[in-house]
């Protein structure tokens, strides 16, 4: 907090969101950076045969190019990002497809539980089919 001083600490703490809790988190700090952590190094560019791969319990399999995943309708939204290690940065706009627009061609089935998400460097991660359907799920390409 103390980037901003002390008034303007004071105003994020007291901040409030439309639901009646505090905007910022307790133990957060407010910040107007934007930290980089990731487990891995960011690409500069695109591996040439980049590709989109839905598979396994879904009705249609898909794979796109990087050319056919831009030309999918994008969407845009705007949140604060409460991060895990402690910074808040408020009003963040984000771009990109919606996740739905994904499920939506690809069908998963019912029985489809969990995804499993690659990236092109082999690490992996999995959540609930049930966390990708909302409103601000995307595979974010601007921010």
């Amino acid at each position: 907090m103390q980037w901003f001083g002390k008034k303007s600490a004071q105003r994020a703490l007291d901040e409030k969101r439309p639901d009646g809790k505090d905007r910022l988190p307790p133990g957060q700090y407010l910040t107007k950076k934007w930290p980089v952590l990731s487990y891995e190094r960011t690409p500069q560019q695109l591996p040439p045969d980049w590709k989109l791969k839905v598979t396994g319990k879904v009705e249609h399999p898909l794979e796109l190019t990087w050319e056919e995943f831009l030309a999918l309708p994008r969407t845009t939204f705007t949140a604060d990002i409460h991060c895990v290690t402690t910074w808040s940065r408020y009003d963040n706009t984000w771009e990109g497809v919606h996740i739905r627009e994904i499920l939506r061609r690809a069908k998963p089935l019912p029985s489809a539980k969990f995804v499993t998400a690659h990236s092109w460097t082999g690490y992996t991660t999995n959540l609930p089919l049930a966390d990708l359907d909302d409103d601000d799920v995307m595979i974010a390409l601007k921010h």
